[in-house]
């Protein structure tokens, strides 16, 4: 097992990543907006590009991906050259349940709806999942998971999806908003930087490098989400500059992925796949900040 204190460097790294990558973000815009406006009417971007537009677009494309994962994870698998095991096809599921959950947020948050109740309504996704899995005993009985993974996620889910629709009493909205951009970020980046303990905690032992690949890749949707909301609810980012951090930061997740930590060569998928997504969430976030 790994050492807590080592464990516990990771996590701090990680968070002053992320608070770098904010910072930049803050850095980058051009001129001061209103925290939410539709999309279309914001400002364009690189070179004249219409800044919204793209994020539409980029949106539209997320959400088909995210719901062949959620919806056919096997098929997924088959379209990345991923090999099918009970993990790969869980990690796959909540990959895209994760991600369809925020491209609804992002749509929603840019039509001008407030963020806690767009993350509300992106979170019913995994709501909706995680009381299947509970009532199906997926966690304990299928995946083997210790029983902390059986009813921490409906709960955990269930709690942050109705505190953000304002129905916890002295829990204000934006408050669990915050909460939930705190919770995905502790996971998430406890995921990513040090998965097989962070897979191990849930009772993943002995998984192959496919399956603890897969694992980082649910563990960076939750750091896209923590970014997402974090954006706005720590740093007054609109919805626009909202997304284009999300996809900055999942371009380079994918790029750590084919040059540094090479978890694509060790999941077998072919690199052009991965660079496809790569340069359109790259091309998104300077559509949006340059």
């Amino acid at each position: 097992t790994i050492p807590p204190l080592l464990i516990a460097l990771n996590i701090m790294h990680a968070l002053s990543l992320v608070a770098a990558s904010l910072s930049l973000a803050s850095a980058l815009q051009i001129e001061p907006t209103p925290a939410v406006k539709p999309l279309l009417k914001l400002r364009g971007g690189l070179g004249g590009i219409d800044a919204g537009q793209v994020a539409t677009i980029v949106q539209g494309i997320s959400a088909a991906n995210a719901g062949v994962m959620s919806l056919a994870p096997k098929k997924a698998g088959e379209m990345y050259g991923v090999a099918l095991t009970k993990w790969t096809e869980f990690f796959a599921q909540w990959s895209g349940i994760i991600m369809f959950g925020q491209v609804l947020t992002a749509y929603l948050h840019a039509g001008g709806m407030a963020l806690p109740e767009a993350l509300a309504w992106g979170f019913l996704p995994s709501c909706v999942a995680s009381v299947q899995d509970f009532l199906n005993d997926r966690m304990v009985g299928e995946m083997g998971m210790g029983e902390a993974a059986k009813y921490a996620p409906p709960l955990v889910n269930l709690a942050l999806t109705l505190g953000a629709f304002g129905k916890v009493p002295n829990l204000a909205p934006e408050l669990a908003a915050k909460a939930a951009a705190v919770w995905m970020a502790a996971n998430g980046l406890f995921g990513y930087f040090s998965t097989a303990a962070w897979l191990e905690g849930w009772g993943g032992k002995g998984l192959s490098a496919v399956e603890s690949g897969m694992g980082k890749l649910m563990a960076s949707t939750m750091c896209g989400g923590a970014v997402y909301i974090a954006a706005s609810a720590f740093r007054g980012k609109t919805a626009l500059e909202c997304f284009g951090a999300m996809m900055g930061m999942y371009s380079l997740t994918s790029l750590d992925g084919l040059y540094l930590s090479k978890t694509t060569e060790a999941m077998g998928v072919d690199p052009p796949k991965v660079l496809f997504w790569a340069a359109i969430q790259a091309f998104t976030a300077a559509a949006v900040f340059l």
